[in-house]
């Protein structure tokens, strides 16, 4: 018979906002967005047309892993297509990303599935993008320094002497901006080890994760503007999921570089039906109805705002509390007790600016971002944006009391 720690164990272990997300996918524990899903828009254009490039932006938790995974998982199906999810978190520090990094993962994943008998410039060309990712020793020869303090030209001393080399500045420039030299190096090479797997797969598509954590949004456009213009050029598709940055502000203009753009909100949790249903079918696909009543998954949805990673994290620290008060199942009043002290740790060490936003929001549901401040409240999720119909900004429900507390205390005195 299970005991009640047994049970409590397994619904902590099947509720952790931190865990992998291609285990939920793996395991079935996803469940479909209502209507059609960001997941079945992506995968449905790169069937259609497979080198097409798209980016998926939205707040940390909106669930954009899950719908990368989902739609890498659709893509996989077809026979002429080889899809590959890129979490380039795991393979690469993101505090650093030099021009080139982007192309190297792909030629990696491309290189992966190179044989000994294929085209010697495809094998030669995965070689230096292993050389690239990892490293390798050269010997240099360094002559010795014994050059005359003028130059010598050709016709005067051809043994020792050198072509002084001018280059003329076209007057010309292309509207578009120039790839780095070390970009066009390494997008060459990409497009050898392309070559040489086209026979064996006619399309490749490739799905990065983790670029919406890059600390320094110049980082994101550099890496748009350089690694996936050459990613294009080779023929490969892309999906990139990008910092909600890419949708405000002087950066937005990036999303001009992709032919499709997928806005990941929170769900609507006050003014949508299906959008409820779906956050309580999340909750009850994870965790037992003796454990977790469709009435306390109701209120855990309307506490998380609509944010995924939210609403998951909110259910474990319920049922936490729930197992440290004796209790053998998650009531409304543990919910109560954790929706309040995390409504007091988002609000706690803002400025008095931010909290007079988060009012202003409260109140009148403007919200119009102009600052890194205001960027910082919407990628925090302290102000959420929901697009059920048309645009319209709330705060994260577990605010709603504490700012109404602040309020009418700044009312009295």
């Amino acid at each position: 018979m299970t005991t009640r720690l047994e049970k409590f164990r397994d619904y902590m272990a099947r509720l952790n906002p931190s865990g992998d997300p291609r285990g939920a996918v793996r395991d079935g524990l996803y469940v479909p967005r209502p209507g059609r899903s960001t997941a079945d828009e992506v995968a449905a254009r790169l069937e259609l047309d497979p080198t097409s490039s798209h980016l998926i932006v939205g707040g940390i938790g909106s669930g954009k892993t899950t719908q990368l995974l989902v739609a890498c998982d659709r893509l996989s199906q077809l026979a002429d297509t080889r899809a590959e999810y890129i979490d380039l978190s795991l393979i690469h520090d993101l505090q650093r990303m030099p021009p080139g990094t982007l192309i190297i993962a792909a030629g990696l994943a491309a290189r992966r599935h190179l044989k000994p008998g294929d085209d010697k410039a495809a094998l030669d060309a995965g070689e230096q993008f292993r050389r690239w990712a990892y490293g390798h020793e050269r010997r240099v020869w360094v002559p010795f320094d014994d050059e005359p303090d003028e130059p010598y030209y050709d016709d005067d001393e051809p043994e020792r002497g050198y072509y002084d080399v001018i280059e003329e500045q076209p007057l010309l420039s292309s509207p578009e901006k120039p790839l780095d030299r070390s970009v066009e190096d390494k997008a060459r090479r990409l497009a050898q080890v392309r070559s040489g797997l086209r026979e064996r797969f006619p399309y490749i598509v490739l799905l990065f994760d983790a670029l919406d954590r890059l600390p320094d949004p110049a980082a994101f456009v550099s890496v748009v503007e350089q690694d996936v213009r050459a990613i294009q050029k080779a023929g490969i598709g892309l999906v990139l999921v990008g910092p909600l940055r890419a949708m405000f502000g002087p950066h937005r203009a990036v999303t001009d570089y992709f032919q499709h753009f997928y806005p990941q909100h929170a769900v609507d949790v006050q003014q949508d039906d299906r959008g409820r249903a779906f956050l309580v079918d999340v909750l009850q696909r994870r965790a037992p109805p003796e454990l977790l009543s469709e009435p306390v998954c109701r209120k855990l949805a309307e506490r998380s705002g609509g944010v995924l990673r939210d609403l998951i994290s909110l259910a474990r620290s319920a049922g936490e509390e729930a197992y440290m008060r004796g209790a053998d199942r998650v009531e409304e009043e543990h919910i109560d007790v954790i929706a309040d002290a995390f409504g007091r740790q988002l609000i706690f060490g803002l400025k008095p600016a931010e909290i007079e936003v988060l009012q202003r929001v409260r109140q009148t549901g403007t919200f119009v971002p102009t600052s890194d401040d205001d960027m910082a409240l919407l990628m925090t999720r302290r102000v959420l944006e929901y697009r059920n119909g048309s645009s319209r900004f709330v705060v994260q429900p577990t605010l709603e009391p504490l700012l109404e507390q602040m309020a009418l205390h700044q009312g009295a005195t």
